[in-house]
């Protein structure tokens, strides 16, 4: 049996040696000497703080106040440093002393061997003649980089490397000489300093390298400058961060002066902000500004076509909620006009569900508020609006013994609208609908001799909308879609101003299937029968006419990782209106993921021919630490692709690099086709962190 001894060394004591705080030690065998050194040997372990040392032996010399270790030494603190050696020299409290053939890891990220290291105190180690990788290696190996230095400070506190004459070497080559450099600790998460630099080139800005350099304010607030050097623009991007105890605000942007609009200062700004008010309260604000329609298309900043700044007031209840916008857009398509567009956007609606005993079901009562304005005086695409609406909607079903559901549904609504610069409409328009709906529902479900489930539900739906208004202009619901979603909806447009008046017959059934072994499927099929024509959808929505088209939705799934949803609108004939395809693949080295989409022409959605549009991603991990990806978008208006991307990446523990290539082409008469290269490559473990991986740092382990 192991000899449990915890040793209290105290200055107040006939056997005090250590000061305080108190120190502890378990050995196997622990003798005084007759010239009074301790000695404890075997599987010596010694705590004293946050500081726990192992060791083979240690001798205690009572009138040196030392500790001579004797290894294999693993010394431990509150610091996630560890330091391994073969023989050290220490003073009682463990601060200060020298440590010989060491090896120094920290947080587990990075290694650092040198031949000896002396502790200062607490605070500072200095290593000579020294290595410094983060990459795994064992006895002999060359690391795929390390850094060379004759010396190395550690500052414990601040959370710092210093380097002096330090020497970065690839596969033991000297490729780069620092006479002084500093690094942040692999366990600070912020620290000041300059990042990882990228190297890309464009047909647009030619070739170029960002640097950015990080400044860490405050514990909570940080800005980051990244300036951009090429030949074609002088650029400074930002990014500030501030987080709050309630909230977080972000901003970022850029300033340019380039050669592809000389004389002129270009720029963009985007910007979050959410916050935690009191009383569920959440205030959330947005923004977006450039200063051309070009700039982020040409400097790769985001796809974004439209602009929308906003400030936004919510809250959400169990059975209340509410929220207030105010809006800003600006759009950057040259088909539109900001002029006529809806460009100062207020709305504002409230929810809330009751379910009175008296009548039973729940009962949903709604105001809503918008108001838009536009820019431009002229008369009729110059309007400007304002809308207040109340809505009531109260639903309840009834189950049976043999399986049917009967529901209904009454919807009330009232609307007041104010309209101007628009002699098409009367200026004060009142609108008044209503919309009862009863519906079946008879669900079926059995269990499958395989051990899976069926289940199948047909659905009848009879409803209908009467409305008593003349004629309003259609701002909110210029584009309809119906699928599986709105399939039993009172209404299928998205907003107010278009309503689907008449009696209608809504008609469906869906199935799903589940296999024992994984496999899944689910379909539907659904039309929409009226009782006489109506003009307010347009032909490619699929709800035109007095019939609708069969919408038709599948989906399929394996465990294997395959997934595909597929959408249609079949007109009787066999002629397809829509469709709509998304096919997901992924195991342990492929993920895909496909769209497809087409459309039939229609004028009222400024689309004289038929269009289709076909995107692919895909990921693809040839080893471990190999890994593509590309993506490519095939858009028919174009005729070609519209956006080609191709990706390689390499990473380990200790490197990662990654290439990537685009082509971009445009369908805009202000911007041009884009080509660009991206180059980064990172020495992970200090700043950027290191990879998630099984290995460790112990050789022969996983």
């Amino acid at each position: 049996m192991r000899l449990f001894l915890a040793i209290i060394f105290s200055l107040c004591s006939s056997l005090a040696v250590w000061a305080q705080p108190t120190a502890n030690l378990i050995a196997d065998r622990i003798e005084i000497a007759p010239n009074g050194v301790l000695i404890a040997s075997g599987s010596v372990t010694v705590w004293y703080g946050d500081t726990r040392i192992t060791a083979s032996k240690i001798s205690y010399t009572r009138t040196g106040e030392q500790l001579k270790i004797t290894g294999p030494i693993s010394l431990t603190d509150g610091s996630k440093t560890v330091i391994l050696a073969e023989r050290a020299t220490l003073t009682q409290d463990l601060s200060q002393g020298i440590i010989k053939s060491a090896q120094i890891i920290l947080s587990q990220k990075v290694q650092i061997v040198s031949n000896q290291v002396s502790r200062v105190n607490s605070r500072y180690s200095q290593a000579y003649n020294v290595a410094a990788t983060a990459c795994f290696i064992c006895k002999g190996e060359v690391p795929l980089w390390q850094i060379r230095a004759k010396r190395i400070v550690h500052d414990s506190l601040e959370k710092q490397l210093y380097f002096d004459q330090a020497q970065l070497r690839v596969r033991d080559v000297p490729v780069f000489f620092f006479p002084y450099l500093r690094l942040p600790d692999p366990s600070l998460k912020r620290a000041t300093g300059f990042m990882i630099p990228k190297l890309s080139t464009s047909t647009t800005l030619g070739a170029a390298i960002r640097t950015p350099y990080f400044i860490k304010l405050t514990a909570n607030k940080d800005l980051t400058l990244t300036p951009v050097l090429s030949s074609k623009t002088d650029t400074l991007n930002y990014r500030y961060r501030q987080a709050y105890k309630a909230g977080n605000l972000q901003l970022e942007g850029a300033l340019s002066s380039d050669k592809l609009l000389p004389g002129r200062s270009r720029g963009y700004l985007l910007g979050n902000a959410d916050f935690e008010l009191d009383r569920g309260y959440i205030l959330g604000m947005k923004l977006q500004a450039v200063s051309d329609p070009s700039y982020l298309f040409e400097y790769d900043v985001s796809e974004i076509d439209r602009l929308e700044s906003n400030i936004t007031l919510s809250r959400t209840r169990r059975i209340k909620s509410s929220e207030l916008r105010l809006s800003n857009y600006r759009s950057l398509r040259d088909s539109e006009n900001n002029a006529t567009q809806p460009t100062l956007v207020t709305e504002g609606n409230v929810q809330r569900r009751l379910y009175p005993r008296s009548i039973g079901g729940a009962l949903d009562l709604e105001t809503s508020f918008l108001a838009s304005y536009r820019y431009s005086d002229q008369d009729v695409n110059g309007y400007d609006n304002a809308r207040l609406s109340l809505i009531t909607d109260w639903h309840r079903n009834w189950k049976y013994q043999n399986g049917i559901v009967l529901d209904v549904e009454t919807e009330l609504e009232a609307s007041q609208y104010i309209i101007r610069q628009n002699q098409t409409v009367n200026p004060n328009i009142t609108n008044i609908s209503a919309a009862p709906a009863i519906g079946l529902r008879w669900p079926f479900s059995r269990s499958l001799q395989d051990g899976g489930v069926q289940l199948l539900e047909p659905r009848i739906q009879l409803a209908g909308l009467k409305r008593f208004a003349t004629k309003l202009p259609n701002q909110d619901s210029t584009r309809v879609e119906f699928d599986e979603g709105n399939l039993f909806r009172f209404n299928r447009s998205p907003g107010f101003d278009q309503t689907e008046t008449g009696t209608r017959l809504n008609v469906g059934v869906s199935g799903v299937r589940n296999y024992k072994n994984g496999l899944n499927t689910s379909w539907e099929v659904g039309r929409v029968y009226r009782e006489r024509n109506i003009a307010t959808f347009s032909e490619s929505s699929g709800l035109s006419g007095s019939v609708s088209d069969w919408l038709v939705v599948g989906s399929f799934g394996t465990t294997s990782g395959i997934e595909i949803i597929a959408r249609a609108l079949l007109k009787d004939a066999g002629d397809v209106n829509k469709t709509e395809a998304r096919l997901l693949w992924q195991n342990a080295k492929h993920k895909i993921a496909a769209t497809h989409v087409g459309l039939s022409a229609d004028i009222r959605e400024d689309r004289t021919t038929s269009s289709s549009s076909l995107a692919l991603n895909w990921q693809y991990d040839f080893t471990q630490n190999w890994q593509s990806s590309s993506e490519f978008q095939l858009d028919s208006a174009v005729g070609r692709l519209s956006k080609l991307n191709m990706g390689l990446r390499y990473v380990n523990e200790c490197l990662k690099i990654d290439f990537s290539a685009s082509r971009r082409f445009s369908t805009s008469a202000t911007l041009t086709d884009k080509t660009e290269f991206g180059l980064t490559i990172e020495l992970l473990g200090f700043s950027s962190g290191v990879l998630k991986t099984k290995q460790n740092r112990q050789c022969g382990t996983s």
